[in-house]
């Protein structure tokens, strides 16, 4: 199936962003203010790397580092990027090769938005098979976590799920 929906189309372009030496405290009450799931580290202008919501679990929560860590310390550096005038097939592809859920959007070098496997999905069901066969390897080392990539079990969104007296639930719903 070939899809014409370009990546800047779908694209968010209010992106969120820290510095070098934020720290990861800043970040998740950035993610949090704005309800999205990853923050860009930047230093200036420059882009640095990117800090996720599964970044701050495994990286700083799990490892048991303080709040006071430096965005720096846990960020992805060089993250995966892609043209705006690429489809979202193509992305879609890349982040299931690269088995990553968001893509940096350049063009010319500079940062003109971002987009995520969810936008993708909203915008494309269709794609949602080519994510599928991504979500399905990432759940099986997940589980073996107690986490996974799958529909929430309360809210029937899909995101990282685990398991709460028998239900698998996001973190939102787990919070209830």
């Amino acid at each position: 199936m070939k899809l014409n929906v370009l990546v800047k189309e779908v694209m968010k372009t209010d992106i969120r962003y820290v510095s070098l030496d934020d720290t990861i405290e800043k970040a998740a009450q950035v993610m949090k203010k704005f309800k999205v799931g990853s923050v860009v580290v930047m230093a200036g202008e420059n882009v640095r790397g990117i800090v996720t919501d599964n970044d701050i679990v495994y990286k700083c929560v799990a490892e048991k580092k303080p709040p006071t860590t430096k965005a720096s310390e846990i960020m992805t550096k060089n993250p995966v990027t892609i043209p705006p005038e690429k489809t979202i097939e193509e992305a879609a592809r890349l982040m299931s090769e690269k088995n990553i859920k968001k893509l940096l959007v350049f063009d010319r070098n500079c940062m003109v938005g971002i987009i995520t496997e969810t936008d993708i999905m909203r915008i494309e069901p269709a794609l949602f098979e080519v994510l599928l066969e991504r979500m399905k390897i990432r759940s099986s080392r997940a589980r073996e976590a107690g986490t996974a990539s799958a529909q929430c079990e309360h809210c029937g969104n899909y995101a990282d799920v685990s398991e709460v007296d028998g239900e698998w639930l996001c973190s939102e719903c787990a919070m209830e």
